[in-house]
């Protein structure tokens, strides 16, 4: 069944379905975009452009029609839901409907699609190429073009684009980038460096011990992240900080769990509880185990010094 995404406390312009007989009329008769926008990347942003040409010419809006693709947490985040609205507003003023579906998906969905873009009256869909919906994802981009040309509404598939350098602009080949650590790839293909957030929580604090004191950050759904050394900048309320992080399992010492530390260049302060977001910025090295503590401590030195010469750049 249609459900709604939890959007209580968002940002004027962003509507659940059950408002748009109501507070949502002026969005009627629109230029809709379809799509789960996972991170809005390079691709989502040709969606986007490419509706709000379209919308020029008649001056009806353009709203983007947002499905649930937080859900999974299986997946490394490319970015968080609010994130992903905020950037929707940013590039076209857009509208947003949030939506979501049930995890138990049934053919139901199929109709309850159907009857949103009857609700919408759209004077045209623009949807991407890769596009998939419902149970088993058996609802791709050609079924939608058909159930739209049947309700006589024009209709544009966008083909992927694609970096020749770093391959198809879709969120499974920058998800892959991410996983071999090649940061720069994924922030071409994304148009913007890849953030995670999530609260500082308490480590070992063998950082602090060795010099190097850290912030524990535990992201909110799991990374299939290379483990290695990156150059990040962070984000901690209204404060921009340069930073040199390791995701890894920490061979030196215990080779556990993998674990998000950020050194934050230049701080100190007390972060315990509060909320940052990383952006990672380069690929620095991969994780190492070192002959001893000493020869870490003298890498670690490296780094940091790299790190700031990768974020002044």
């Amino acid at each position: 069944m249609l459900q709604t995404l939890t959007m209580d406390g968002r940002e004027a312009g962003t509507w659940r379905f059950s408002e748009l007989s109501t507070k949502g009329r002026h969005l009627l008769g629109g230029h809709v975009v379809v799509s789960s926008f996972d991170g809005f990347h390079r691709g989502h942003q040709a969606l986007m452009h490419h509706a709000k040409q379209v919308s020029a010419a008649d001056g009806s809006p353009v709203v983007a029609l947002l499905f649930d693709a937080a859900s999974d947490d299986a997946r490394t985040p490319l970015a968080q839901g609010e994130e992903v609205v905020r950037r929707l507003k940013l590039q076209g003023g857009a509208d947003v409907v949030a939506l979501g579906f049930a995890s138990n998906a049934s053919w139901l969905e199929c109709q309850a699609l159907c009857e949103l873009l009857r609700e919408f009256a759209p004077k045209s869909i623009t949807v991407g190429a890769n596009f998939r919906f419902g149970p088993r994802s058996s609802i791709g981009s050609q079924m939608l073009a058909s159930m739209a040309r049947s309700f006589a509404i024009s209709t544009t598939v966008m083909e992927t684009v694609a970096c020749e350098e770093c391959g198809p602009i879709t969120a499974a080949n920058i998800r892959q980038h991410l996983a071999a650590g090649d940061i720069r790839a994924a922030n071409r293909l994304l148009g913007r460096n890849w953030t995670i957030e999530g609260p500082v929580v308490h480590g070992y604090k063998r950082g602090r011990e060795l010099g190097f004191p850290t912030a524990n950050v535990q992201p909110v759904h799991r990374l299939d992240l290379a483990h290695a050394i990156y150059a990040v900048r962070v984000y901690a309320g209204e404060r921009v900080l340069d930073g040199v992080a390791c995701y890894g399992t920490r061979p030196q010492f215990d080779d556990g769990a993998p674990a998000l530390e950020v050194h934050i260049l230049d701080f100190k302060g007390d972060l315990y509880g509060q909320r940052l977001r990383v952006e990672f910025v380069a690929h620095q090295r991969p994780e190492l185990k070192f002959s001893g503590v000493d020869d870490l401590v003298r890498q670690m030195e490296i780094d940091r010094a790299e790190a700031r010469e990768l974020l002044a750049a």
